[in-house]
Formats: C-alpha cells, structure tokens, sequence
C-alpha cells in the first residue's frame, strides 16, 4: 500500500512546487476574465505623406482597412527625430531625458564611440513592466534590445536580424539564448536576393544619372536590409504562432532604410523646380505635393511590402486581439533631398489602432510618441506612472468603457531593479557603427 501512494504524493508535492514557481516568480496578472491581447507592430519611416497617395489608388488594402474599421491619424514625434531615441520613448512613455538613451551613439568612459544599447536605458519599458505583473511579452526586433534582457516571455533583439551575416558564437541576440537556435532557419544564407525581389515586386535599384544623388555607400546596404526584414518577417509569424504571449511586438525597418537614399529615384525636372523655388525662397504647396506624389511612387513597392506584413497579421488575429501600428517618424523634402532629422519642420508619424473598445472610422486627433504605454496599461487595467510624459488615448476609446474603467494612476513603475549592466560586443558595436554612418547618422570621424 506505501508503494502506491508514495508516486501520488510526489506527484503531487512536485506539481504544488510548479504551481508556487510560477506564482512566485512569473507574478499574478490582475485578475481579468479573459487575458486582453495587444499586438504591435512598428514601421520605421512611414508618414502620410507617402500613404495618401497609394491610398487613393487602392495599393494599400490593409491600411485601409484598419482605417475604416479602426482609429488613425499622425503620430507626433519629438526632436531630435532618430529612431533609437523615439522607439525607446514609445516603449518606456517617457522623454529621453528620463530614459537616457540620447543619440545613435555617445564617447565612452575611455572616449571610445559606441552605439547605444540596451544597458544605457534608464527607465523601464513595457516588457518589463507588464511582465512583472504576469503578463506574457514577446519583442522582437525593437530598436534598442540588445543584448536581450530577462523577460517573461521571449525577446528577440535587432542584433538577430543580423544572424548569417555575422559572428554570433561568443553572444547572445536571444532570451532566452536556446530560442536563437530554433529561429536559425529564418535565415537567409543566400546571396542571390533577386528571387526575393521577384517575389515581393522589390526594384533592383539602378544607379541614377546623376550619381551625385545617390549615397554610393548605400548600394553594398541594400541588399542587407532587404535580407534583415525578410528574416525578422519569417520569425515574426513563427513565434506569433508558436509562442503566444499577452503583448507581441515587432518591428520592421525597410522602408526607413530605402528611403534615406530613394530620393535619388525622383523625376530629375520634378526635383531641380523644387531645387529653384527653394533658392528663390520657399518651395510652393502645389511643387511640394508633386513631389511627394513623385517619392511616394518610388517608394511604393516597399510600402506594399509592408502593407503584406500587416494583413497577414490581420489574418491570424482574432476578434479580441487590439492591434497597433506606429512609425516614429516620416520623411520630409527638404533640400534636393529627403530626410527626417535636419528639417525645418518634424516629419511626424502614422498610428492605426483596430480593436474591441476602439472607435471605428475614427481620425485621431492627438497622439503621439508618449501616449503607447499609458494607453498599453489602460488596456491590462492597470494605472499609469504620473511621471511618464504620456497619455491614455482616451478620445479613441469607446466611452462606455471609460465611464466603467475610469483611467487610473500611481507615482511611478520605477524602482531599483533597473535595466542590468548586460555584456555588449565589440564587433558587433563596431558593425553597428558602420551601418550607422552609411545610413548618414552619425559622421565618420575617421
């Protein structure tokens, strides 16, 4: 009789143990009925300036459909416009100041120039603060993840997108590390990309005429970034599908990538009259609008190509699910020339919000940068940090559910568990660096 019951106690003492290790260390979620599910995906580089154009001829089915069913609108942006600022104060809700990462890169202790990471963050992001309440958190690809953190849930950081391309044997681009040898097979170890660009209706740039409009030292780039969204759009889809989580997050970055040296692909007159009414003192609405549509045309394949991301998403999403989609910033012309930093004006973002409390049709009229997070916890009910710069975005809810879930706060989510001082890579700081300077943001000092 004592043989038979000793394997139902151990059953039993070893499934109480389980269920004490994950209460104690993944922490208790807040109690609702059903687990709120929140997607998020990142565009770098897109604006309305380059959508409205494909808008009015159909190329964009599924931005058009989270218009018509969802909010959307301008998603302001803040100086200094540069994505590794502004994609960390989407993810922490508060201003660079308060999160500390300032620029593409900054002088070490021994005046050594190293890119920004993920240690140098002073504030806490989503991941983290949703994970410490129990909720599952998937990243991959954000700006500013590595070397990945701890999280509860999985994190897949930029450097990843890099895998195939570069010596990873000595660090890890994955949490938790074994993920990164399930996700091997996303990538792309060929060298022959025009099947890919045949596949997604990809140009295969030529050099211009006029080679002073084109950054030759973009040309050798191209080929990479097309590389890098296909690998993190194979992992996206895998881990959606395989690891569901509460809040997924991913990102993709081609369309900021091609813009920054797209411009050389603009109609020649078109460009040299907004050249001439600049130096005669400003550049007309109507030339302006011309160009656009001009830039818009030459970009319109890569914006097709995300336009596929999304509704693919769309398609594996339920109806409970919120899905958010952002760009921190846009392109502007100025100049002969487009760009998003050294302009006169701040080329502002798109959001596109589609969920169970979210209006319809709805035109947001006030967002921006800051406003993610907040709006994040208000969904999982849980209060907002008075110090973050943001808000919940309120005027996109439904207002039943904001006269029965008033929006709640607390001072703040930080405490002294910040972000660990993780192992950085010298290589992989200066490969970092290299593809920093091509993109034209920072300046070679050599």
């Amino acid at each position: 009789m004592r043989k038979k019951i000793w394997p139902i106690l151990f059953i039993l003492v070893v499934g109480f143990g389980l269920i004490l290790y994950f209460a104690v260390f993944h922490g208790q979620k807040s109690g609702l009925e059903t687990s709120p599910k929140v997607v998020i995906i990142g565009v770098d580089g897109a604006g309305w300036n380059l959508i409205d154009p494909l808008l009015e001829d159909g190329s964009l089915p599924n931005i058009r459909h989270l218009m018509e069913t969802g909010s959307y609108g301008v998603f302001k942006t803040a100086r200094p416009v540069k994505s590794s600022v502004v994609w960390t104060s989407i993810a922490t809700g508060k201003t660079m100041v308060k999160h500390g990462v300032l620029d593409w890169s900054y002088l070490d202790r021994n005046n050594i120039e190293v890119p920004y990471r993920q240690s140098e963050r002073r504030a806490k992001a989503f991941w983290n603060i949703l994970g410490d309440m129990g909720w599952k958190v998937g990243v991959i690809n954000w700006f500013i993840t590595y070397p990945p953190e701890e999280v509860n849930g999985y994190m897949v950081s930029e450097e990843f997108r890099h895998l195939g391309r570069r010596d990873f044997t000595e660090v890890s681009v994955t949490y938790p590390e074994m993920l990164k040898k399930k996700l091997e097979f996303a990538t792309l170890k060929t060298r022959d990309f025009r099947p890919i660009l045949e596949e997604e209706n990809l140009p295969l740039f030529k050099r211009p005429k006029d080679d002073a409009r084109q950054k030759s030292n973009l040309a050798p780039f191209y080929k990479n970034f097309v590389f890098q969204d296909k690998t993190i759009e194979a992992v996206s889809y895998y881990l959606y599908k395989r690891a569901p989580v509460d809040v997924y997050a991913t990102y993709f970055r081609l369309i900021d990538t091609v813009s920054h040296f797209a411009c050389a692909y603009i109609d020649e007159e078109l460009l040299a009259k907004g050249v001439e009414e600049e130096k005669q003192g400003k550049i007309s609405r109507e030339t302006l609008a011309l160009i656009d549509r001009d830039f818009s045309r030459v970009m319109k394949p890569f914006y097709e190509y995300t336009d596929r991301i999304i509704g693919n998403f769309l398609e594996m999403i339920d109806d409970q699910t919120t899905v958010i989609v952002v760009s921190d910033h846009g392109f502007g012309y100025n100049k002969g020339g487009y760009g998003h930093v050294k302009l006169p004006e701040i080329p502002h973002g798109i959001i596109l919000i589609k969920g169970p409390h979210i209006k319809r049709n709805h035109l947001i009229k006030d967002a921006c940068i800051y406003d993610i997070l907040p709006t994040l916890l208000y969904l999982f009910e849980m209060p907002v940090g008075k110090d973050m710069d943001g808000k919940v975005l309120t005027e996109l809810l439904d207002g039943k559910l904001l006269k029965r879930r008033p929006v709640r706060t607390i001072p703040s989510y930080e405490d002294e568990t910040q972000v660990k001082q993780l192992k950085r890579n010298k290589k992989l700081d200066e490969k970092q660096l290299e593809e920093f300077r091509a993109l034209g943001y920072i300046e070679d000092k050599k």
